[in-house]
């Protein structure tokens, strides 16, 4: 019976001491192990969080602009005359409306006292734009109450064979002093309405006190009949005292001989200069109408200078219109001042 009873002791003390191991070794366990801390995989794609915005951005919405290429412009054909058996320079330069000294610029090679028959020059005329503004009639120029000169008429303009017109304005020197290269701008009708201002040139340096010279002006298109027409004297310069670049001359002249039907007239004379050498002599000829209107002018100079004595001259001036009643002579000579 004790064997029995000490078998089952032995056991019960044997499962005891296998537990009492099992949790002695559980401890360790749990004092020595930690478990790991699980980290979670990142995502393929972050998550970007953008930061709020008070104004939300704009939205193009315009459409582009579109720069149309820009329109050439034909450059107009240069104007040219031929000349006659009868032309000089400075008469074809009348003839145009331009300075000599700008054909004499567009010419270059050719010798204004050797110009011979068919010999082509180059005009080199600058059309000037209307203005935009139709108006009904042309604008009144305002006179300078402290300028020595003044207009002795009212101007005139003469068509002619080419479909221009010769504008003439006669400026009279009413101060005591001569005065140097006046100028005289004229308010025309524009070719396609509204008016144009283009200026015209004294057809001599000079204006000595006393005396009357037309300005010119040469328009090259019609201008209506009946047309308002305005000139106004824009420009002088004042000559000093002491200035001794203009020699005196003496002009000695025949009667004009004005052709009966009044259409031209022939002129002859000589020109004196007491004292000085010259380096350009200048004579022009004005003709004029019964009732003192400008009809037609021609400025002469002679192809050398003589070394001394009086210069002759011959020459004719046609009227561009109506009938010539008188013709008067200007003279002027230069020299250089070293």
């Amino acid at each position: 019976m004790w064997t029995g009873y000490n078998e089952k002791m032995r056991w019960k003390f044997g499962l005891l001491a296998f537990l009492a191991l099992a949790l002695n070794l559980m401890g360790c366990v749990a004092r020595e192990v930690s478990l790991p801390t699980i980290v979670p995989l990142p995502t393929d794609t972050p998550e970007v969080v953008l930061p709020p915005s008070a104004t939300p951005l704009p939205v193009n919405t315009q459409a582009p602009t579109i720069v149309p290429s820009p329109t050439l412009t034909p450059t107009p054909e240069p104007i040219t005359y031929t000349v006659t058996e009868k032309d000089d320079m400075f008469g074809v330069a009348l003839r145009f409306g331009v300075s000599l000294d700008a054909l004499k610029a567009a010419n270059p090679t050719v010798i204004p006292n050797m110009m011979g028959v068919g010999t082509v020059l180059v005009i080199p005329i600058t059309p000037t734009p209307a203005s935009e503004t139709p108006s009904p009639n042309a604008p009144t120029p305002t006179l300078d109450p402290f300028s020595p000169l003044r207009l002795a008429m009212e101007p005139v303009c003469l068509p002619n064979a080419l479909g221009g017109a010769y504008c003439f304005a006669q400026l009279e020197n009413i101060s005591q002093s001569p005065v140097e290269n006046p100028s005289v701008r004229f308010t025309l009708p524009g070719p396609e309405g509204g008016f144009l201002e283009m200026d015209g040139i004294l057809l001599l340096n000079l204006l000595p006190p006393g005396q009357t010279i037309p300005a010119l002006l040469y328009y090259p298109a019609r201008i209506p009949d009946g047309a308002s027409v305005k000139a106004q004297i824009t420009d002088w310069l004042p000559m000093m005292p002491n200035d001794a670049r203009y020699l005196q001359t003496e002009l000695t002249s025949e009667p004009a001989a004005i052709a009966p039907s009044g259409g031209f007239a022939d002129v002859r004379g000589s020109i004196a200069i007491p004292d000085g050498k010259p380096d350009y002599v200048w004579l022009l000829g004005v003709a004029y109408d019964a009732d003192g209107q400008v009809i037609g002018v021609r400025r002469w100079e002679p192809d050398s200078l003589p070394a001394s004595g009086p210069i002759p001259f011959a020459f004719r001036i046609y009227a561009i219109q109506g009938k010539i009643s008188e013709v008067n002579l200007f003279a002027e000579a230069h020299t250089d001042i070293p």
